[in-house]
């Protein structure tokens, strides 16, 4: 799911997504991490609900997309819940996304329009005729052909793919998926093929010191066990399939293939 937090007014405003760091690893989620705390940086009170952080952004009023994810059992891999893993965590931040689009339409077909602060959760498995009245409220006063990507660590790699991701022609995402699909089946290689809703325009990413190379990363043993970039490949056999899978899933990689967004990096947070 991701928390939707929208401004009061018409809008429509530009959309913030935040996506957490914390290498993947289950302890890590949106409130172990305080998301909330870095989307407050955007705020000129500096200590606020979420719904303040919306509306006195200093850039200007923004709706905010603060993204949870399924994230990898440590110890034991296999046993993580919700899909955690390479390509399912990435996926879930590509959902995220589309759920918001889905949820706007929902709105739009609905009639409804600008009104009080709104905050709401939008989940991926609601289909558009399931949306709740306040996500649909929320929905309604986004810009989706303005939307930034940002993250820090796992989620600012995270963030990184889903820039660059959104980028590639359709013949070269129909690759990627067949080469997900070998590792992790039809339903993800359907989702990679699919791609980003055709309503959603990425603006450009903050990256707040990304997780960038994942083959170097799972080399050097980055994490505090040196084993979170593996773990994140938990599916993938070893070998040539493993290494397609990194490739396809490492923002260097794909930015080695000439694909680049616009693109802001913090080395320190």
């Amino acid at each position: 799911t991701a928390r939707l937090t929208a401004p009061a007014g018409a809008g429509p405003f530009p959309v913030f997504v935040y996506l957490h760091g914390g290498f993947w690893k289950p302890q890590w989620d949106r409130a172990a991490t305080m998301s909330h705390v870095v989307t407050s940086t955007f705020n000129c009170a500096g200590e606020a609900t979420p719904s303040d952080d919306a509306e006195a952004s200093l850039l200007g009023k923004v709706a905010i997309l603060d993204v949870e994810y399924s994230r990898v059992d440590q110890d034991e891999p296999e046993r993580s819940e919700g899909g955690g893993g390479w390509p399912g965590t990435y996926l879930d931040a590509l959902a995220a996304l589309n759920a918001l689009a889905a949820a706007q339409r929902a709105a739009f077909a609905a009639g409804v329009g600008g009104g009080d602060a709104e905050e709401a959760n939008v989940s991926a498995s609601a289909d558009e005729a399931r949306v709740s009245a306040s996500a649909r409220a929320a929905a309604a006063r986004v810009d989706l052909h303005a939307v930034v990507l940002s993250g820090h660590s796992a989620g600012g790699a995270m963030a990184l793919w889903l820039g660059l991701f959104s980028s590639l022609p359709p013949s070269v995402r129909c690759e990627l998926g067949e080469a997900v699909g070998a590792a992790s089946g039809s339903d993800a290689a359907g989702a990679i093929s699919a791609g980003l809703d055709d309503a959603v325009r990425i603006l450009g990413v903050a990256a707040l010191a990304p997780v960038a190379d994942l083959a170097l990363a799972a080399e050097e043993g980055i994490s505090d066990f040196h084993d979170a970039v593996p773990n994140l490949f938990w599916r993938c056999a070893g070998g040539r399939d493993r290494s397609a899978s990194v490739r396809a899933a490492c923002p260097t990689a794909l930015m080695r293939q000439g694909m680049l967004p616009p693109l802001a990096h913090a080395p320190h947070f």
